[in-house]
């Protein structure tokens, strides 16, 4: 009920807007089915919903400067090395980062059979960590417990978890992404600087929340030249072209006991192992997702799309303006119309006075508004 109540108000008052911003084609979608009548048209528009825009959110593309700053030989240092697949979202069930595990599961078992020809990468899974969230906490565990039993199975050395005050150094964590061996590593509640350090190393990106309204992250790997696998669903439809910057997975929900036999985790896997085994068109694919984020997602698009609908909302409050007052009013009107709310206000003030006084409850050598002063001194 209280749902529903904060809804409609929600509605009612958004409906004063001269213009309504989202941040994807599908945040627009749930407007319109949460929201319905703002996209009645009103009197000054001619389209469906014409007043509900969408500005996609933008990103400072500080690495991608970064890398164009280091030195060639660096940069080809890098390259030459197989990064880890690396996850970054917050410790919760529903950003789905089981979906990502069952998927390791499925390419270290096609390792082992041989069907797949190379060493598997490590898996880093990090984000945001509250220890004071119970979900946090709960969860965590859980994906522990899963990992650890997907490693035993192939006698790998159980999962890892680096903590804020681990104060593992840049060097150490590059070593051990860049050997190659399978593992899985939990980082909680990454710093800026290990952040960048994923974006720099990562061979491939992993985004498996279902539904996401728009979701950064995505943005920040294919702006460090790192191509993204993600589900179809959601604001990843609307930045991440499948086949280009990063692929695209069907999503079906995931049956506990047959996760092998999951579409979705077998769509995970095969994508994985599509970019991984070819270093060069993933190369390619990052790139192009690099300029996909410039082009579209970056500050300046950003800041012109802000300006346009600014000046839209104006031209739209200016033309609501003068259909409903068609001449301001003039100086005299003003001042008339100031002096008799100011008697009204008076005439209110004396009748309650008098009202107080015949009951009792305010003093005949006592005004209405001293009486006010004093109460208000001794509240303070």
């Amino acid at each position: 009920l209280y749902r529903g109540i904060l809804d409609k108000t929600e509605e009612v008052t958004m409906s004063y807007s001269d213009v309504v911003v989202v941040n994807s084609l599908f945040t627009r979608a749930q407007v319109e089915k949460t929201f319905p009548t703002l996209f009645l048209p009103r009197d000054d528009e001619r389209d469906h919903g014409e007043r509900i825009k969408v500005l996609y959110p933008a990103i400072e593309s500080s690495l991608s400067r970064e890398r164009a700053n280091n030195s060639t030989d660096e940069m080809a240092t890098n390259k030459s090395r197989m990064g880890p697949i690396v996850s970054l979202n917050r410790f919760e069930r529903k950003k789905n980062v089981a979906l990502l595990l069952h998927a390791y599961d499925l390419l270290q078992d096609r390792v082992s059979k041989g069907d797949l020809t190379m060493k598997l990468p490590p898996l880093i899974i990090a984000g945001g960590y509250d220890p004071l969230n119970v979900e946090n906490v709960e969860h965590l565990a859980e994906l522990r417990t899963l990992a650890d039993t997907i490693l035993a199975r192939y006698n790998l050395p159980h999962s890892k978890v680096y903590s804020p005050s681990s104060d593992q150094d840049s060097t150490t964590t590059l070593a051990t992404t860049q050997e190659g061996n399978a593992s899985i590593e939990f980082h909680l509640s990454v710093s800026n600087t290990k952040r960048k350090q994923l974006l720099s190393t990562a061979c491939v990106w992993c985004y498996t929340p279902h539904r996401e309204h728009f979701g950064i992250v995505p943005l920040e790997s294919m702006d460090a030249a790192v191509p993204v696998v993600a589900i179809r669903s959601g604001g990843p439809m609307e930045t991440i072209v499948d086949g280009v910057t990063g692929i695209l997975v069907d999503y079906e929900p995931i049956i506990v006991g047959q996760e092998k036999q999951s579409a979705t985790v077998y769509g995970f896997a095969d994508a994985i192992a599509k970019l991984i085994s070819h270093p060069e068109q993933t190369a390619e694919m990052g790139q192009r997702g690099k300029e996909r984020v410039h082009e579209i997602f970056g500050m300046e698009t950003f800041r012109k799309q802000w300006w346009e609908l600014l000046e839209e909302a104006q031209s739209r409050g200016r033309k609501r303006h003068d259909r409903i007052c068609s001449s301001y009013p003039s100086l005299e009107s003003s001042i008339s119309r100031s002096l008799r709310e100011m008697l009204i206000v008076f005439l209110l003030v004396v009748a309650l006075t008098w009202t107080l006084r015949t009951c009792g409850m305010l003093e005949d050598d006592t005004g209405l508004i001293g009486t006010l002063k004093v109460h208000y001194r001794r509240i303070v």
